[in-house]
């Protein structure tokens, strides 16, 4: 543990032990007995986590029993219920180290200080519903709770999250940002707070109703959250290992080729070599430059080479901004000396006005070259006159989504098949093994993007990968 996330654990812990001190309720005497059974309903809450997409964090469904606690009894006792239930369940239920348990509690008394003083702020009872009978609890219009409880979430997610992002990051060597967006800040995860939040007042509604057996009934709803959200994180889980074994096996497809090409550059290096040193044995230097000219443009078609292989290489998940044009280009240069390129004349018509995207790079390259390689195979059972591999790139009107669009002179798809070119094992190649596309399908998914698939007949196969600028999670 390094010596800035143990100083930053222990400011927590201490500014918890202040709004601890500070908040001791006054009413113990008469309500215990609801805090006690409130802090069991938030412990039972807690057993419903998952880890986070990346591994590095949790997170549970107690948000929806702490918030409760804030509407029902006000800020004061739901600060000493959160950290209590935290701090209980994550030590014995949980068996989580207690570092992290001592923390998640401190972060949890700091969040709801907050949380409480925001609900109180903006016109919520600061001594939460319980305090005040029915009577005066009819005659708060509803709609003046509106305001305080959107406040209260607000705080709650934005706090929590700025407060565990820090640990998570720094015990991770993770940048704080790519944290929140990629552990918290999602599309699915923001959905699932969002369906957690808003039963906390459904809660408050029903225990005022018919009390304790109404907060049970809720507990039917948070199961099937917690169940979608476990199925979603072992499904990304899944996809990010099928995708890596697809680019293990496509590295060894094209290790041969590469090793091939590789050695044809060194020949020829090496040819040009020995010539310099004939002519220098000869004090003739009249084609120094032009031998100088070859070993370097050799040279850098064997970079170019390495530079893909490395880039295609990565196995985790690196969202960054891409030049796409860029990417394309150096896809390209990756295999068009490759073997069953030869012949194959490109097409480019890259737009000027495509902006930098948020993506994998490694990723979409794998996408590029399965396309890629389809291409250049179609056009070899064809055996056209001409072999052409276009590549096109653009934006929408909006520039919400960049588009790029590969076409072949090839064979084409039969209209049968079109349907089923993206499923596993689907393959027309008799020593294909059904992944490729398949894969490319998974990954432009999983970038929040679309790709398609057109044959006209006669014209070759074109595929349209639509992607959103803003990256995963974002809305196209």
């Amino acid at each position: 543990m390094s010596r800035r996330l143990r100083l930053y654990l222990a400011a927590v812990g201490l500014a918890a032990l202040v709004v601890l001190a500070l908040h001791v309720p006054g009413d113990l005497d008469a309500n215990w007995g609801h805090y006690v059974s409130w802090t069991v309903i938030c412990v039972l809450s807690e057993m419903m986590w998952l880890t986070t997409i990346s591994g590095g964090g949790t997170w549970s469904l107690s948000s929806s029993a702490v918030l409760a606690c804030v509407i029902l009894w006000g800020g004061t006792p739901a600060i000493w219920i959160a950290a209590a239930s935290t701090l209980l369940a994550e030590l014995f239920v949980l068996r989580k180290a207690p570092i992290r348990a001592l923390f998640n509690s401190a972060q949890i008394a700091v969040t709801m200080a907050v949380a409480g003083q925001v609900f109180a702020l903006l016109g919520g009872p600061p001594l939460g519903l319980e305090s005040m009978p029915l009577t005066a609890t009819a005659q708060l219009a509803a709609v003046r709770l509106v305001p305080p409880i959107l406040g209260l979430f607000a705080a709650f997610l934005l706090v929590n999250r700025a407060l565990v992002a820090v640990a998570v990051a720094w015990s991770t060597d993770r940048r704080y940002l790519s944290v929140l967006m990629e552990d918290w800040f999602y599309a699915e995860r923001l959905l699932e707070d969002a369906a957690a939040f808003l039963l906390s007042p459904l809660m408050v509604i029903a225990f005022r109703a018919i009390g304790y057996f109404g907060a049970v009934l809720f507990y039917a709803p948070l199961f099937m959250i917690y169940e979608s959200g476990r199925r979603f994180v072992e499904l990304r889980k899944a996809q990010s290992q099928i995708i890596h074994s697809e680019r293990l096996a496509a590295k060894g497809e094209m290790a041969a080729e590469i090793g091939h090409e590789l050695r044809n550059q060194l020949a020829a290096i090496s040819g040009r070599a020995q010539m310099l040193l004939r002519d220098a044995e000869r004090s003739s230097f009249d084609s120094v430059g032009r031998h100088a000219q070859i070993v370097l443009e050799q040279s850098r078609r064997m970079e170019a080479l390495a530079k893909g292989l490395m880039d295609f290489s990565k196995a985790e998940l690196s969202i960054q901004r891409v030049d796409l044009n860029a990417l394309i280009q150096r896809s390209i240069e990756f295999v068009r000396t490759q073997n069953r390129f030869d012949g194959v004349e490109w097409d480019l018509r890259l737009s000027e006005q495509v902006p930098a995207l948020r993506a994998d790079p490694g990723q979409l390259q794998q996408v590029l070259l399965n396309l890629f390689l389809n291409a250049a195979d179609a056009m070899k059972e064809k055996a056209a006159a001409r072999k052409v591999i276009g590549v096109t790139s653009g934006t929408d009107d909006r520039g919400h989504v960049v588009k790029i669009v590969v076409t072949d002179t090839g064979t084409g798809i039969a209209a049968s098949n079109l349907t089923r070119i993206f499923e596993p094992h689907f393959t027309t190649k008799p020593e294909g093994h059904g992944f490729g596309l398949s894969t490319s399908y998974r990954i432009v998914t999983n970038h929040g993007g679309r790709i398609a698939a057109e044959s006209p007949p006669g014209q070759g196969a074109c595929f349209t990968v639509t992607l959103p600028v803003n990256g995963p999670g974002s809305w196209i």
